[in-house]
C-alpha cells in the first residue's frame, strides 16, 4: 500500500524545511551541511547545464560538499554516483582541480581514496549507473547531470536511462546509501515528461519523493509511493483470496 521507505530512511518526518537551492559553486559547503542534516536531500542547482554529456555545475558542486564533509564529518565513508561515464569523469576532474588549489584538501583526498576500516576498503568512490552495483558508503551522492543545454530546450534523452532495464540500474544506484543520500540535480521532476518510459518514470518519481522528503513534506511523499503501489483495491482484486494474489505479486 505505499508504505515502504527508501533507504537510508527510518522514518518520515513530517518538519517543513527550506528547499536546497545553490546558485553559486560555493553553496557547496552549505549543501554538505543540509546534507548531513537529512536522509534524503535533494539540491536544485538552477544553473546547471548538460553539455557534451557533461554537467560541470554539478560536478564542481559535489566537489565542494566532498570538501566540507571531509572537514566536519571525516568519519564518514563516501561514494558519489553518476548517470554517465562522461559525468563520472567531469567529477573526478573537478575534486582534482580542487585538491590541486587546496593542499589540506588534497591531502585529505588522497587519503579518503585509500581508506580501510578493520582491514576493508571504504574509500571514496565515484563511479556510473553501470558499475556502482554492490558497493555501500555512509553518504551517497548522486549527480542527476541531465538538464537543460546551453540552447535551453531540454531533451528527454536520459541515455542508459532511457533503454531497456533503466529502471532496474536507477533502482540500483538509489539503494547506495547507509546514512544519506543527496541528490544533486539540475532539474525538477516536473520538467520530465516521458512518463511512458520505464527509466525515465522511475527517474522523475524518485525526484518527487527526494524533493518532498528533503523539505520535509511527508504526506507529498506518500503520494508518491502510494502511486507507486502496485496493489489495487478495486472489485476484482478483492474476489482474489490474499494469498493468491501475494503469490501473483512474488511470481512477477
Amino acid at each position: 500500500d505505499g508504505r515502504l521507505l527508501t533507504v537510508p530512511e527510518e522514518s518520515l518526518a513530517n518538519v517543513q524545511r527550506e528547499p536546497i537551492v545553490a546558485e553559486l559553486l560555493e553553496h557547496g559547503a552549505v549543501g554538505a551541511q543540509e546534507a548531513l542534516a537529512r536522509p534524503i536531500s535533494f539540491h536544485l542547482l538552477r544553473h546547471g547545464v548538460y553539455d557534451k554529456r557533461r554537467n560541470r555545475a554539478e560536478a564542481e558542486y559535489i566537489a565542494e560538499m566532498v570538501r566540507k564533509v571531509l572537514t566536519v564529518s571525516p568519519q564518514h565513508t563516501i561514494g558519489i554516483v553518476a548517470f554517465s561515464e562522461a559525468q563520472q569523469d567531469a567529477i573526478e576532474q573537478a575534486l582534482s582541480r580542487l585538491a590541486a588549489d587546496d593542499k589540506p584538501f588534497g591531502e585529505a583526498l588522497e587519503q579518503a581514496y585509500e581508506r580501510e576500516d578493520d582491514g576493508q576498503f571504504v574509500g571514496l568512490l565515484v563511479k556510473n549507473l553501470e558499475n556502482i552495483q554492490g558497493d555501500e558508503r555512509d553518504i551517497i551522492i548522486l549527480s542527476v547531470c541531465y538538464g537543460r543545454p546551453p540552447t535551453g530546450k531540454m531533451r528527454m534523452n536520459f541515455g542508459p536511462i532511457n533503454k531497456s532495464g533503466g529502471e532496474k540500474r536507477l533502482n540500483v544506484a538509489f539503494s547506495r546509501a547507509k546514512q544519506y543520500m543527496a541528490v544533486v540535480s539540475s532539474i525538477e521532476s516536473t520538467e520530465i515528461t516521458n512518463d511512458y518510459n520505464d527509466g525515465a518514470n522511475c527517474l522523475k518519481s524518485y525526484l518527487r519523493y527526494a524533493e518532498a522528503v528533503s523539505a520535509g513534506d511527508a504526506e507529498a511523499a506518500a503520494r508518491v509511493t502510494r502511486s507507486l503501489s502496485r496493489w489495487t483495491h478495486d472489485e476484482q482484486d478483492q474476489t482474489t483470496p490474499a494469498g493468491e494474489l501475494l503469490a501473483e505479486q512474488l511470481a512477477e
